[in-house]
């Protein structure tokens, strides 16, 4: 059956042309391309909505991802243009972590969908409630969700001999919050694929979750396992403590 999303006024949609930078080697639109427009789309959102980046530091609070899906349908391509849709799920004052959701299009097709599990951080360095994020009372929360699984609990049991690569944080991986930008941990993580593999579109699904922020100069060792058709990561801090797992699903895996 057909994918059904919301419309209206709680859905917030823009054009995107597929340009060289968000390709792959077959000049299709890349696993890391269509994380990277689902994040600007969030945040141009986020702003029209009064809770955008700046808005948010006035009141002492930071937006915190804790966890990204996104699932593959199909593929768009060099010089053609994608719409990309987001959307805010309906959520309770009291709660603590929230979802928004997201879809991309190429005309009719369906290309990628997402889904983001997000918190608050508040002044004092601790999640508060949604109710203390400054969202619009009067937006209309679509019950709708892009993608209905609960997210996927990671476990940390990954061996010594699991370890694949080391790698330092970098400058360019670093954003506004002084530290490891959410879509720079995907570029890490695709990066143990071949360009060969990338550009295959074996890649279905991408689910990664985030437990400790990572800062420049760091030297994280990235774990890598196959287990049931997927690719199981886990990217270490320099103590041990583990600051992303992430599952990739590969078809013929």
């Amino acid at each position: 059956m057909e994918k059904q999303f919301p419309t209206g006024a709680a859905v917030f949609s823009r054009d995107f042309v597929v340009t060289p930078e968000s390709c792959d080697a077959r000049a299709a639109l890349s696993p890391l391309g269509a994380f990277t427009m689902f994040q600007s789309i969030a945040t141009q959102h986020a702003e029209m909505l009064g809770v955008g980046g700046a808005a948010m530091a006035k009141r002492g609070a930071f937006w915190l991802t804790v966890h990204n899906r996104v699932d593959f349908y199909d593929r768009a391509y060099l010089m053609q243009t994608v719409r990309a849709s987001t959307w805010a799920e309906a959520c309770d004052e009291k709660d603590v972590r929230c979802f928004r959701s997201y879809t991309l299009h190429c005309g009719d097709r369906l290309v990628a969908v997402g889904r983001t599990q997000w918190a608050v951080l508040g002044a004092a360095g601790h999640v508060v409630p949604f109710g203390q994020s400054g969202f619009p009372q009067d937006y209309p929360f679509p019950q709708q969700a892009a993608i209905n699984e609960k997210p996927l609990r990671f476990h940390d049991d990954f061996a010594p001999q699991d370890a694949a690569e080391t790698y330092t944080v970098r400058s360019t991986d670093i954003d506004m919050g002084r530290h490891m930008n959410n879509v720079a941990y995907v570029r890490l993580l695709l990066g143990q694929f071949s360009a060969k593999q990338l550009a295959s579109g074996a890649l279905r699904s991408i689910e990664i979750h985030y437990g400790a922020p990572c800062l420049e100069g760091e030297q994280l060792t990235v774990y890598r396992r196959r287990e049931d058709g997927r690719v199981l990561f886990a990217v270490a801090k320099p103590d041990g403590k583990k600051a992303a797992y992430a599952a990739v699903t590969v078809a013929g895996e």
